[in-house]
């Protein structure tokens, strides 16, 4: 990972710090349907069409299909979007259940979720559901695909270009503001130049109109059995919206690390209150690793309270002195906070490696662990495919919400210092930082949408929600905010630590998912599960 990354994007937390490889909580889980690699080209040999035609694909595994969309459903005689869309068939051997759609969100190419963890999910609890996933609009392999630049150097210049991330007390506060909010002003402007017609098109509201027409596309070829949607992180915003706008659509409907959809389309669900756990999932390391040992924790002392002192410690020494890393730069300040932004998001895979990180720094010389962070590639331009777009990331997120106007640099101050007190580890890199890049976003959506009493809704679906204790992101109180607008609901509490339940394995959350899609049945009122892999195989006790 780079830092320009996170300081624009605040965490890529889907994917191992090292690659692209399937999701870091799905790739311990008993396989079903073997993983399968996606190819970015595969979609361009196919055929788009206004019908769904799925196509034999991946070793005959799976299903492919093209689907044209209209880009303006005011005109739907216009422009098209190309979808890319991927099945997992239904074991021929289970009772056939429906269709299943899955999505992460913010860029991550859905028919890569399928491909690549399609198999875990369905066995051995979901095996009659047909798992389809669809790359987004301006995704993966769905066309237009949103660009920002015209070739890999000028993406590669932007991203060296990144300045110190918001919050960094190495400079001050005003300048370190200004500096960020102009980098934003060229991606934002770079987007308009290259993508500025299709851009405003690939907001949340046309996301959901597109999941409706595929939703009829396949009941237009004989598609049978019941609709469900799960969707985790940002992807709960789609299925909220779809759900406020066809509320008679889907028979199940799961939302996993909530995003509080009125707050997203006001100025953007970035209040200090949506990272008010951040620091309790920061918090773990040091108390998970003072009940491990030397041989499991890095940084390991006999109290959490000595490990936050040598940590913050580390904190100041990177101040006055960056680590040299000996062909890619140095290791400061900043993308410390960098790494600690990506790895609350998956802490029981990845607050070992962060131990091991911070001895490094601690040392003054960078070994593999600080490389391996640091060295990992971007995405390559031409596919965007292999993983999520930060280009995307940035778009959806200021297409979203209402404009959020500011009269420079000094306006921002009192919003980021309220962020940097609720979460002084990741609030610079997460939050502050998707505001300020909206304030530099100057391309409206083409929908003009506000969820002002939107969500207030009666489905027919029932609909599960699911939040963590400590999730650093989209905390447990969204969870519940949003379970009052949806008046069908029921909430899922996990006794967890992680950004949305693909960062672990719980079997009571497994048992309580395929009870839900297979019998309809919610889980009982005040349920809490527990998390099987807690970081460094310590307990967690109650979080």
């Amino acid at each position: 990972m780079k830092l320009a990354t996170w300081s624009l994007l605040a965490v890529s937390c889907l994917f191992d710090s090292a690659s692209t490889s399937p999701l870091i909580s799905l790739k311990r889980q008993t396989p079903g349907t073997p993983a399968q690699t996606p190819d970015v080209n595969y979609f361009s040999t196919l055929t788009a069409s206004p019908k769904l035609k799925w196509v034999s694909c991946y070793n005959d595994l799976y299903q492919c299909a093209r689907l044209e969309v209209p880009l303006n459903y005011d005109k739907p005689k216009g422009r098209k979007v190309q979808l890319a869309i991927v099945k997992l068939p239904a074991k021929k051997t289970a009772t056939y259940k429906g269709s299943l759609f899955l999505q992460v969100g913010l860029g991550t190419p859905g028919t890569n979720l399928v491909l690549q963890a399609g198999g875990s999910f369905q066995t051995p609890t979901l095996e009659g559901w047909d798992i389809i996933g669809w790359d987004v609009r301006g995704v993966g392999s769905t066309r237009p695909l949103l660009t920002c630049f015209p070739d890999e150097a000028a993406r590669k210049a932007y991203q060296d270009s990144a300045p110190k991330p918001l919050g960094d007390p190495s400079i001050p506060l005003e300048q370190n503001i200004k500096e960020n909010l102009e980098h934003d002003e060229v991606l934002a402007n770079a987007c308009k130049r290259q993508s500025g017609s299709f851009l405003p098109y690939i907001d949340t509201p046309n996301n959901a109109r597109d999941l409706e027409f595929i939703i009829k596309a396949i009941k237009a070829i004989g598609g049978k059995g019941k609709f469900a949607f799960w969707g985790y992180q940002y992807a709960t915003l789609l299925g909220e919206t779809f759900a406020g706008f066809y509320p008679d659509c889907l028979d199940y409907l799961i939302l996993d690390g909530v995003v509080q959809g009125e707050k997203a389309y006001g100025f953007g669900d970035t209040e200090p209150s949506s990272i008010q756990d951040a620091e309790k999932a920061f918090n773990v390391f040091f108390t998970s690793c003072a009940k491990a040992d030397n041989a499991t924790c890095a940084f390991h002392e006999a109290t959490p309270e000595l490990i936050r002192a040598r940590y913050q410690k580390l904190e100041k020494a990177l101040l006055a002195k960056p680590v040299p890393v000996p062909g890619i730069g140095e290791f400061n300040y900043g993308l410390l906070h960098g790494i600690i932004a990506f790895c609350v998001t998956g802490p029981n895979d990845d607050y070992p490696f962060l131990a091991n990180v911070f001895a490094e720094a601690e040392s003054g010389v960078a070994g593999p662990n600080i490389y391996g962070a640091l060295g990992a590639p971007l995405d390559p331009l031409p596919s965007a495919g292999l993983g999520g777009s930060f280009e995307y990331q940035v778009a959806i997120q200021a297409l979203d919400p209402d404009p959020y106007k500011i009269n420079g640099p000094k306006d921002f101050e009192p919003y980021l210092k309220s962020i940097l007190r609720t979460s002084p580890a990741v609030g610079g890199l997460s939050n502050a930082a998707i505001q300020l890049n909206n304030a530099a976003w100057k391309v409206p959506a083409a929908v003009n949408f506000n969820g002002n009493g939107f969500f207030n809704v009666r489905t027919r679906a029932t609909v599960l929600l699911v939040g963590n204790t400590a999730d650093p992101y989209t905390p447990l109180q969204n969870a519940k905010s949003m379970s009052r607008k949806f008046r069908n609901s029921r909430v899922l509490t996990i006794n967890a630590v992680g950004f949305t339940s693909l960062q672990y394995t719980s079997d009571c959350r497994a048992k309580a998912v395929a009870s839900y899609l297979n019998d309809g049945v919610l889980p009982a009122r005040d349920a809490v599960c527990q998390q099987d892999d807690p970081p460094f195989g310590v307990p967690l006790g109650n979080l």
